[in-house]
């Protein structure tokens, strides 16, 4: 048998397994299973999210009827600086909105 013909067997050899790995699909399996636990892990965070949600939403007239008197007067030094109680309720509110943002970017 000659050098060529040896060489056209290994390389016909080589094409056919080459196409049979190809076809193996293991990059594709491995990274959906990768990502099923990125997937369950956000599930989790947003369900426990949701759950917290909804016990501050059922506390939300009983604390607002608490701080409504607070709400309801604003300081002179707060007036005179255009800011009232509304106002940094707001900006306190983004505020952990955008940490919370902050943080579930930096997990997921």
């Amino acid at each position: 048998m000659s050098s060529d013909e040896i060489e056209d067997l290994l390389k016909t050899d080589f094409d056919a397994l080459a196409a049979r790995l190809e076809r193996d699909r293991f990059a594709e399996r491995i990274l959906f299973k990768l990502g099923a636990k990125r997937r369950a892990r956000l599930g989790i965070v947003a369900f426990a999210g949701g759950l917290g949600a909804a016990f501050a939403a059922s506390q939300f007239m009983s604390v607002a009827t608490a701080i409504a008197p607070a709400l309801s007067e604003t300081a002179p030094e707060m007036a005179a600086a255009g800011l009232s109680p509304h106002l940094l309720a707001v900006f306190m509110l983004a505020g952990a909105l955008a940490a919370t943002a902050l943080v579930l970017r930096q997990d997921f």
